[in-house]
């Protein structure tokens, strides 16, 4: 990632190949609007300011290294605790970095929200 003076906004994120290729794709399915993916690139600049490195980076390490994609998921979810306490909230901002993630090739396990497993049959 750039050095903090020469901080990226969300908009710049879109010149990364992962992100054009997340957005493509999930656009074909869903078309979200522009509002919906500033929020949503908001939240990968900011996983991305975390683990100081670009979209790029990210999708290359975890797409060549299973346990680098494994604790990606890991830091992932103590990530999205500090966005919010709240947990559906932050169930939300790790499928953002989910979708990112699987939409560039690196298949990662989605979780249903927590009250799917604490229904009755």
């Amino acid at each position: 990632m750039s050095a903090p003076e020469d901080r990226q906004g969300p908009a710049d994120l879109q010149t990364y190949r992962s992100v054009k290729l997340w957005m493509d794709t999930v656009n074909k399915m869903f078309h979200l609007s522009e509002a919906e993916w500033e929020g949503r690139l908001q939240v990968l600049q900011q996983f991305c300011e975390a683990e100081g490195k670009d979209p790029d980076e990210i999708i290359a390490e975890a797409r060549s290294d299973r346990a680098e994609k494994i604790d990606y998921m890991r830091r992932l979810k103590r990530f999205a605790k500090t966005l919010t306490t709240n947990p559906t909230l932050a169930h939300d901002y790790e499928n953002i970095i989910r979708s990112f993630f699987i939409n560039n090739g690196a298949r990662v396990v989605t979780k249903p929200y927590p009250d799917v497993y604490q229904r009755e049959s």
